[in-house]
C-alpha cells in the first residue's frame, strides 16, 4: 500500500507541473486546439475543472464546451456538471437557458442521451422550471426514451 500511495503522490506532483505547464502559456488557445481536435477534451475538462478556483477565466471562456461535455452520460460528463454546478448562477444561467431553448427546439429521438444530461444539469443546478419545460416537449413524443425523460425527472424530488 505504501508504494501504491507513493506512485500516486508522484503521479500527483506530476500531473499539477504538467497543468503548470500548460497554463504557463497560452492556456486559451491550446485548449481549445484540444476541443478542436476532439482528442484528449477529458484531460482538459479535468484540467480547467482542477484549477477553477484560481483560473475561473478559464472556465468562463470554455463554457461552450462544458456545456456540451455536460450532455451526455459519461464520467467527464459528470465532471462538467460539476464544474457548472460551482459557478455562480448569474455566470452559468444565461447560457443554461440558451442551451435549455437549443435543446428543447429539437427534441429529436436520436440526441435522447443528450436531454437526459441536459435533464440531470437543470436537476444539479436547481432550475427546475427549466426542467418543467424540458419535459414539456418531451412528454407526448412518440418514442418512449424521450418520455422516460418527463418521468424520471426530478429524480429527488
Amino acid at each position: 500500500m505504501d508504494k501504491a500511495w507513493e506512485a500516486l503522490e508522484r503521479a500527483t506532483a506530476s500531473y499539477r507541473e504538467a497543468g503548470d505547464a500548460v497554463l504557463a502559456g497560452d492556456p486559451v488557445e491550446t485548449l481549445r486546439a484540444i476541443f478542436a481536435s476532439g482528442n484528449s477534451h477529458h484531460a482538459a475538462i479535468r484540467l480547467i475543472g482542477d484549477r477553477a478556483p484560481e483560473r475561473p477565466e478559464l472556465v468562463r471562456e470554455f463554457l461552450p464546451e462544458l456545456f456540451d461535455t455536460a450532455l451526455s452520460d459519461s464520467p467527464i460528463s459528470q465532471r462538467a456538471r460539476y464544474i457548472l454546478a460551482a459557478l455562480p448562477p448569474e455566470v452559468r444561467n444565461p447560457h443554461l437557458e440558451a442551451v435549455t431553448a437549443r435543446e428543447i427546439a429539437n427534441p429529436d429521438p436520436d440526441r435522447w442521451e443528450e436531454l437526459r444530461g441536459l435533464a440531470v444539469l437543470l436537476e444539479r443546478v436547481d432550475r427546475l422550471d427549466l426542467l418543467e419545460q424540458l419535459k414539456d416537449a418531451v412528454r407526448d413524443s412518440p418514442e418512449e426514451a424521450l418520455r422516460d425523460i418527463a418521468e424520471d425527472f426530478p429524480q429527488h424530488s
